[in-house]
Parts: structure tokens; sequence; C-alpha cells
């Protein structure tokens, strides 16, 4: 990876028939770190002859093909093509760039040529170069239909004057971002530069771990190439630092992970330390108990934190009491025995032997005193899929006083379309085949949220909603459905779920979109992948 992060190649517009002396000559004083070179030259006789001769042969050693993307010479002969796959494959070229697939060419006829391609030869990625223009990714959605949605192929997307945002390619498997050198203009000082809208939508790909290519015009022939690769550099220069939230969630982008179960796995320290990092979220746990602390009549107070892990929300509802100045009595409950000695360790040492340990399930422990204040941070991505409604019921019918209070009191679950190729294909990978079968807490990051997440149902946690049959879970059931306005044609890979949920009055935390919670980074959304459908104007959702 080159400076700041941004890996800049070069497409030369005149023939190259040394690739060799190309990256040790024009490509280093261009400062680039690869080159878009045409695999072969001239070489439509070795079909007939069975091999190339050393002429017809762009990069002849696997000296330089580090560097080198291959670009294929002439889609029209089958035979060609597939040789040529095989000799970038026996060089060592990373890729291999197909012809555009512009509005003049058959997709019918592109997809099988590709796809005889892809099933016969060698693991060569093969990359198909789309223009962004009207109709493209329609022409580029039926070429990957008709190709099975094969892993191999990727996207080079050539942007133009009127690409300025793209956010249905970004759920596309766009790997470089061509940039023709016609789109810059000149600045006084005579060297390129883009214009700001350009410059807008070339800095939201940078957050997308994308090469750009540099084509070299024909009326730009004669250009300083290094000019136009150092520019994108300097452009890659001028993005802010993400915010530490943002920096400790990068990692998990588009990782697939399996949803948390606290109820039957005993969850490491490590797990608990994660969710710890996370100030935010418990700073607005902290000012709910305060609340809730300040608005009770009791003159002596009893607070359960339930399911108390390493302690985190035990400090805080210390703190809170503190706060407000009142006698409050906290008692930790948690059924990990594991994490009791760690609890065990900070009463004596953090909390003065202030809190009550126990060691139960929150479902079956029935105290001689119950709480004025049940306090739980059992909330999963999708608001309930950590089973927070069922073990919060039999809290509250066990733990809570008749006027008592639950902190979290209500949360709500969310859907929309979502447009990902790659979440689905790592799905479609996962578990064995299952896995479009099985939801997913994902840090959703290559993908396109086709419509504004409408909520799909609530749970609500009072003395008044807790009143069913212990054991009966009838009332936990939910079913919802919803229909869902897109803008633009896309393919529908799976529904992204976020929750919200009301923790005392108005202290809410949240992972929707529009109204995420400043910096909070404890649930990423759920992914709940489905076969592919097609989405041209509504999309219906039922669960």
């Amino acid at each position: 990876m080159s400076a700041n992060g941004v890996r800049v190649g070069v497409e030369p517009c005149g023939v190259v028939a040394d690739g060799d002396a190309f990256v040790v000559g024009e490509m280093e004083r261009c400062e680039a770190d690869f080159a878009v070179l045409a695999v072969t030259h001239r070489a439509e006789a070795a079909v007939d002859r069975g091999y190339f001769i050393l002429s017809e042969v762009v990069v002849k050693t696997s000296q330089h093909a580090y560097c080198v993307l291959g670009r294929a010479s002439a889609w029209g002969d089958s035979g060609l093509l597939s040789m040529e796959l095989q000799l970038a494959a026996y060089v060592g070229l990373k890729r291999v760039l197909a012809p555009e697939l512009s509005a003049s060419t058959s997709a019918t006829s592109y997809a099988r040529t590709l796809l005889a391609l892809v099933s016969n030869t060698a693991g060569v990625p093969v990359v198909v170069r789309v223009r962004a223009s009207e109709g493209a990714w329609a022409r580029w959605n039926r070429v990957r239909m008709l190709c099975g949605h094969q892993a191999r192929l990727q996207l080079a997307l050539e942007l133009g004057d009127d690409a300025c945002d793209l956010p249905q390619w970004r759920a596309e498997p766009v790997q470089l971002i061509v940039l023709p050198t016609r789109m810059f203009v000149r600045n006084a000082a005579r060297y390129p530069v883009l214009r700001k809208d350009h410059q807008a939508e070339i800095k939201r790909w940078m957050d997308h771990a994308v090469a750009y290519v540099i084509r070299q015009s024909s009326e730009d022939e004669g250009a300083n190439m290094a000019d136009y690769v150092r520019y994108l550099r300097f452009l890659a220069g001028t993005l802010e630092d993400p915010s530490a939230a943002a920096a400790a969630s990068a990692e998990y982008r588009d990782v697939l992970q399996a949803p948390l179960q606290p109820l039957m796995d005993h969850l490491e320290s490590a797990t608990y330390e994660t969710f710890e990092m996370d100030l935010p979220k418990y700073d607005h746990y902290e000012h709910a108990m305060l609340r809730a602390i300040q608005d009770s009549p009791q003159e002596k107070l009893v607070l359960m934190v339930v399911g108390a892990g390493r302690g985190p929300l035990v400090t805080r509802a210390l703190r809170a009491a503190r706060q407000a100045g009142r006698s409050v009595r906290v008692i930790a409950i948690e059924k990990n025995p594991s994490a009791l000695v760690e609890l065990q360790l900070r009463n004596a040492n953090d909390w003065g032997h202030q809190v009550t340990l126990i060691r139960a399930d929150m479902r079956g422990w029935v105290p001689a005193e119950r709480a004025d204040i049940l306090v739980s941070e059992l909330l999963g991505s999708f608001g309930d899929n950590e089973l927070s409604p069922e073990c919060l019921d039999a809290a509250c019918r066990l733990l809570l006083a008749p006027r008592g209070v639950c902190i979290p009191q209500s949360y709500s679950a969310y859907v929309a379309p979502l447009s990902s190729a790659l979440l689905h294909a790592r799905a479609q990978a996962y578990g064995g085949g299952h896995g479009l079968e099985t939801p997913y807490v994902v840090n959703i990051h290559a993908a396109h949220i086709l419509a504004k997440p409408q909520a799909m149902w609530s749970f609500s946690h009072t003395q008044a909603s807790s009143g069913q049959v212990l054991g009966d879970n009838r009332h936990n059931q939910r079913q919802a459905s919803a229909t869902f306005g897109t803008e633009s044609s896309s393919l529908v890979h799976g529904l992204a779920g976020y929750f919200d949920a009301v923790l005392y009055g108005n202290i809410e935390l949240s992972i929707r979109p529009d109204t995420h919670t400043e910096d909070m980074h404890s649930w990423f959304p759920m992914y709940f992948p489905i076969k592919v459908i097609p989405s041209h104007h509504a999309s219906a959702i039922h669960g």
C-alpha cells in the first residue's frame, strides 16, 4: 500500500510492446503502484499456432507481474482470450480486465464469453469494465445474473462527467475506480485537478479500499502522468481522521459474526472488555439510572443489575446514587461463575463491599426484597435477538417491586432492504451450506441501504405488561409486514436489522442510521440474508 493508504495505477493510451521495460521505466517515473497493460500484442495468429511467440507477449516474466493488471485484447476471439488468461495465470498477474461492457454490447454474448472463461481457465479474477452512466448497472446486473453470480467476477468502474454520487455501485464488487484524464481540469498553475463534485465522490470511494487507475486519454498522450498520480495522493491526504468509535470498529467492516447467546453461553472476559469500551452507551445508562433514582418516591432504594458481567453498570449505578445523594442498595446478579470471580474482586478493590453479589439466573431467583429499579444491558442488535424479552419478563415478575422501573423500559426492531454482493457472497459461503438461513451481526459497509428502515415490533417491560403466566411465552410472539419503495433498480440481498430503546423517560439508545447514538459502537446491525430478488419499485417484507 502506498502513501496515504491509496493505490494508484496508470493505463497508457498508446501501444506498449514491452511491459517489463514500461514497469521499470515509465511506471516508476509516474510514481504509480501498478500499470494496466495488454496481456498480448498482435497475437491473433497464436490460436492457430497453439502458443504465443515472444514478440506477442507484453509481460514476459513474473518479475514484474505483481504490479501489472492484464487487459484482454480481443474480446471477439474466445480462443485467444482463454490463452491470455492462461498466460496471465502462469506469469502471476493478479487480475485481467475485460473490455468495456457498453450500451452497444450484447449482454448475452458478453456473459457467454465471460462464463466460458471463468469456468474453464485458471483462477485469475476477471474484472468487468463498466462506465458509470444511464443503464450501466442494469447491463452489469444482467451479465452477472447470466453468469450465475460467479465469485471471480469483479468490477472496474469508470467515472465520467455525470458521476457524482453512486451508492448503488458501492454494493457491488468494485475493485478499481478508473479516472480518464479528460475528467480532470487544469488549475491556475496548470496542474490537473478534479471538480468539487468529483472530489467528493472519489473521497467516498477512498473509504472502500478500492484502487485507482488513471487512464490516459488520447488527447492527453503527452501529459505528465505523475501529476495525476500525485494529485490523487494529495486528495487522500485531505481525508478527515475517523472518530474513535469508527476507528475501533473499522476492522469489523463487513465481517459476519454469529450473534452472541449469553443465555446459553458464558461469555469470556475479552468479550466483556470489548463491550465496556463503549463509553457513550454507559453514559446513557448512568443518566437513565440517575433520573430513575431522582424520580423515585422511595426513601431507600434497591437497584438490581441483572446480567452484571464484569460490573460496568454496577460502577455506573453507584456513581448515579452518589450524584443523586440517595441511599441505594445495589445488587448484582450474574449466572457466569467466572465473571462472578471478577465481580468479587471489584467489590473488594473498587466498590468497598457496597454491592451484594448473587450468582443466579435472573429468571429463577426469588429475592427477599424486590427492586425499585431493575437494570439490564441484555439487548441484541435486533433488540430482542438475545432473548431480552423472555429474560426481562421473568425478571420483572420475580424481582421488580409493584411500582418499580425497568431499564430499558421498551425497545423496537426495524428492518430495511439491503443490497450487498459482498455480504451475500460471504453468507453463502458461511455455515456449511446453511449460510443464507442464518442472521449475522455485521458492521455493514460495502452495501446500499435501499430504503428508510421501518418499525416491525416493540417490547415493553413494566409491571402492567408483565402479568402473564410464568413460562408462557405466547405474548412475546411477533409478526409484521412492510412495503418499501426504492428509487432505483437493485438486487435485494437481504435485510438490515436495527433497534432503538427507551432506557428511561426521554433517554434513548439507537443504532438506526438516522438516529444513531453518537459514537456508540457496542451493537452492529443485523444482516438477514435472503435469496437474491430484484427490486424495481417496491419490495414487500413479511416477518
